[in-house]
C-alpha cells in the first residue's frame, strides 16, 4: 500500500511503501479505542465539508469545552500519514483533553485519494513532477489548508497568529510544505516520522520566524535519518540538512544544546536525544528529537515510550505566536532563555511516576497545587536548573506545578 506520492514507478523500488501490518494493527487498535469511548471529552467533535476548487474536502472538527466563537483559540491542525484518514490520526495523536484544559481549537483534516498513486490518500508534497519517477498529486492541498484556516478564523474565533500543525510521515512531510508555501497563515510546525522532500527545501519562503519540531527514528524503514536518493537524485534531505535548514532561516545559532531524555521504558528498544537550537535573544527556536533506534513510529502510541509526540510538539510550539517565543519582544534575554527551558515532563504523567522539572533559572524548591489551588505536595533542595519530583500517592486528575517562579499544569492519569 503506498505510503506517499513520490515515486511511482514499477522499475525501481518504491521508497514510500508502507507494507508494516503491525502499524496498521496498532492504528487499528487505537481507532477502536476511540470508537469504545475511552477517555473523556466534554468538547465537540464534529466532520466539517469544505468546498475548495470544486472538490468537498472534509476534516474533523473539535471544539474544547466552553468555546465561543467571541473569544480568540489557538489552532492545532494534525495531518495522518499516507493512505490514513482523518480518524486514524484523531486515535494516535488525540489532544481533545488538552484541547479541553487548555481551550485549543482542533482540525484533523482529510486527504483526498490520489488517482497518481493508486488511489491513496496523500498529502500533496510533489508540486512540480520536475524529479525522475515523480508524479504531481492533482489536488491542491495548500488551498484547502489556506481555505480551513480563513474558515476557522472567521467562523471559530481561532486567533490568526497561532496556528499551528503537525503530522506524521506523509503529514509530517506536509507540514514542512504548509511551513514554506503557506507561512504567511502558519506559525510552527512538528514533522514526526519524515525528512523535508528536497523540492520543499529548494522552493521554501519563510517571512517570519516560524518554530520546527522534528521527531525521527534512526532505524526508521520509510524516512530514513540519512535521506532518500535513488539513482544519483535526492528525493529527501537528510535530518540533519533539515534541521540545518531551519537553524539557518530561523537565524538560530548553528551550535545546539544536547540532552539525552530520561529513559521512560526500558522494554522499547530506543532512548531519545533532544536538540534545541536557539536565536541570540532566545526569540526563536528549533527543537529536533533524534530517537535512536526508533523505527516509523508516533512515540507515546506506538513505538518509544519516553515521550508523547503530539503533547511534546505542542508544549514547544504554543510558548510562540507569528513574532516569536510569546511576550519576548518585551523579556531580557536571560528571563527568554528561562522560559524557553522551563519543562515539566513527562505531561501527562502515570500516577507513581517521576516527572523531571527544568527551569533557565536556578529553583530551590517544587510545589504541586490541585485544580482548587491547595498545596498537595512540596520538596525543598539545593538551587538546580533540573531536578526530578516523584508524584508517589497523588490520584489522577488536574494539577499544577510550581518551580523556577512559573505554574505549569499537569495532568495525571
Amino acid at each position: 500500500m503506498p505510503e506517499h506520492n513520490v515515486l511511482t514507478s514499477k522499475s525501481m523500488p518504491y521508497l514510500g511503501v508502507m507494507s508494516n501490518l503491525t502499524f496498521f494493527s496498532k492504528i487499528a487498535a487505537a481507532v477502536f479505542c476511540i470508537l469504545a469511548g475511552v477517555g473523556v471529552s466534554w468538547g465537540q467533535l464534529t466532520t466539517e465539508t469544505l468546498v475548495v476548487d470544486g472538490d468537498a474536502r472534509t476534516y474533523l472538527l473539535y471544539l474544547p469545552d466552553g468555546h465561543s466563537a467571541d473569544q480568540t483559540w489557538p489552532l492545532v491542525m494534525n495531518f495522518h500519514g499516507g493512505s490514513g484518514a482523518a480518524e486514524g490520526q484523531l486515535a494516535v495523536a488525540d489532544m481533545r483533553d488538552r484541547a479541553d484544559e487548555e481551550g485549543i481549537v482542533l482540525a484533523y483534516p482529510q486527504a483526498l485519494p490520489d488517482p497518481n498513486d493508486g488511489g491513496s490518500t496523500n498529502w500533496q508534497v510533489v508540486t512540480s513532477g520536475d524529479l525522475p519517477f515523480t508524479v504531481p498529486n492533482p489536488h491542491s492541498d495548500i488551498d484547502f489548508i489556506s481555505d480551513l484556516v480563513d474558515a476557522l478564523v472567521a467562523s471559530q474565533g481561532v486567533d490568526p497568529d497561532r496556528v499551528y500543525a503537525m503530522g506524521y510521515s506523509n503529514g509530517g512531510g506536509f507540514t514542512y510544505d504548509l511551513a514554506c508555501r503557506l507561512n504567511d497563515k502558519i506559525t510552527g510546525i512538528g514533522a514526526v516520522a519524515r525528512t523535508m522532500y528536497a523540492e520543499s527545501m529548494t522552493s521554501c519562503v519563510v517571512t517570519h520566524p516560524t518554530p520546527v519540531v522534528t521527531i525521527l527514528g534512526t532505524n526508521d524503514f520509510i524516512s530514513n535519518y540519512d535521506g532518500v536518493e535513488y539513482q544519483g537524485t535526492l528525493y529527501y534531505h537528510s535530518s540533519d540538512d533539515v534541521n540545518a535548514h531551519w537553524v539557518e532561516v530561523n537565524g538560530l545559532n548553528p551550535a545546539p544544546e544536547v540532552t539525552l531524555l530520561p529513559n521512560l521504558d526500558a522494554t522499547d528498544g530506543s532512548t531519545v536525544e533532544e536538540s534545541t537550537w536557539l536565536s541570540d535573544d532566545g526569540c526563536h527556536a528549533l527543537h529536533h528529537y533524534k530517537v535512536i533506534g526508533g523505527d516509523h513510529d508516533w512515540p507515546g502510541s506506538f513505538g518509544n515510550g519516553d515521550i508523547v509526540a503530539h503533547d511534546l510538539i505542542w508544549d514547544k510550539l504554543k510558548v510562540h505566536d507569528h513574532h516569536g517565543l510569546i511576550g519576548c519582544e518585551t523579556s531580557g534575554h536571560a528571563e527568554v532563555e528561562a522560559v524557553a527551558k522551563h519543562t515539566v515532563y513527562p505531561n501527562p504523567a502515570m500516577q507513581g511516576q517521576s516527572v523531571v522539572l527544568t527551569s533557565g533559572r536556578p529553583f530551590g524548591e517544587a510545589t504541586v497545587l490541585n485544580a482548587a489551588g491547595q498545596t498537595v505536595k512540596q520538596r525543598n533542595f539545593p538551587p538546580t536548573t533540573r531536578t526530578e519530583l516523584t508524584l508517589s500517592n497523588l490520584p489522577a486528575g488536574f494539577y499544577f506545578v510550581e518551580h523556577g517562579a512559573m505554574r505549569t499544569p499537569l495532568v495525571i492519569h
